[in-house]
């Protein structure tokens, strides 16, 4: 057998051992084999006791912090990541509050756009925790088209819709996610209306008006679309379906649906439906100015409207003052349109006249 060397490792002087080199033995495993591992372990073990490599506190608190990371996998979830798309989570200084705001923002839009690509939807996984489903509706190729999946990732699209059009509107070069479609996604909001609280007043006369004008000329100056839905918003009757299938939000309370693709248009159409709403409430029926306007235009469209309203009269006055024969005076009674031998109120008194003078020959 050939003799086994024996070294005295005290004949080597004393060095600081580097940190890189532990890092590619501990945290580099896949590099060596498995008895390469022990060996090395081995002889940093002896070469440390015996003092001949210093292991600084510093490198080795630095050697046992990465020696704590877990290794990455593909199945690894990204929970700790502190870097989203780009993006560190960490706001950093010296932003002010419009660019804090606009980061954030940016983050939710790309943390948004990873649920929906990873099909991270949040649902959860026990029946018992999941919010009821609503009944069942079916497209014309017999799919269900309300499924819970739908539903969520339809409420995420809007979600991140309506943050990306904020964000594009502070900073117009802002580049959207590729898979971002925003003709297809809509913005919503309901508003509720309080009829419970006030049962004597007609709210949905109130925003529907004749024949549906009222609405839509509130569409039309807004650009959303509205929707009066919720208990109380068909007549009775009248079966609130439609192919067999319930109208969406008639089990809820009475609301307007308010949608848009863009958010603007949807809170002006807010803020005119709440207005008209504080209106009713403050204003009588009698008092309101709308709902005067809303009455006039009905008698209107019914043939109804009386001639002796303030606006016929003035009409008729402009009329009359384009008529010539209307410039002719009279002089026995003073009025306009005859002559003086025309005027029935001399007759009147010719009649008198003769009468008096019959009663005194008599």
């Amino acid at each position: 057998m050939c003799p086994i060397p024996v070294f005295s490792f005290f004949q080597f002087p004393k060095i600081t051992i580097n940190q890189d080199i532990l890092f590619s033995i501990y945290c580099r495993p896949s590099k060596f084999e498995p008895f390469e591992i022990e060996i090395l372990y081995f002889i940093i073990f002896i070469l440390c006791k015996n003092s001949i490599f210093i292991w600084t506190k510093t490198e080795k608190q630095n050697a046992q912090q990465r020696l704590s990371r877990k290794r990455k996998s593909r199945w690894q979830d990204t929970e700790d990541d502190s870097v989203l798309s780009g993006l560190p989570t960490v706001i950093p200084p010296g932003l002010t509050k419009a660019q804090e705001e606009q980061y954030i923002m940016q983050l939710q839009i790309e943390e948004i756009t990873r649920r929906l690509r990873s099909g991270e939807l949040g649902i959860p996984q026990r029946a018992e925790d999941r919010s009821p489903s609503p009944e069942p509706i079916y497209g014309p190729d017999g799919k269900r088209t309300n499924t819970r999946e739908i539903r969520v990732r339809k409420k995420l699209e809007e979600e991140r819709h309506k943050l990306i059009l904020i964000v594009m509107k502070t900073n117009p070069e802002y580049k959207p996610p590729f898979d971002y479609k925003p003709t297809n996604i809509k913005v919503s909001e309901k508003i509720v209306i309080p009829q419970e609280d006030y049962p004597l007043l007609n709210f949905v006369g109130l925003l529907i008006g004749p024949r549906g004008n009222t609405l839509k000329t509130l569409e039309k100056e807004t650009g959303a679309t509205i929707i009066i839905r919720g208990k109380g918003s068909v007549k009775e009757g009248k079966l609130g379906t439609k192919n067999g299938i319930p109208l969406p939000g008639q089990d809820e309370p009475l609301h307007a649906y308010v949608t848009s693709t863009n958010p603007d248009s949807v809170k002006k159409a807010i803020e005119r439906i709440k207005e008209i709403i504080k209106e009713g409430i403050a204003i009588p029926d009698g008092d309101n100015d709308l709902r005067r306007q809303q009455l006039r235009e009905l008698a209107l469209l019914n043939g109804t409207l009386r001639e002796g309203d303030a606006l016929s009269k003035l009409k008729q006055l402009q009329q009359a003052q384009s008529i010539v024969t209307n410039t002719i005076l009279c002089t026995v009674c003073g009025g306009a349109g005859h002559i003086a031998p025309d005027c029935k109120q001399k007759r009147l008194v010719d009649w008198l006249v003769d009468w008096l003078i019959v009663c005194l020959i008599d």
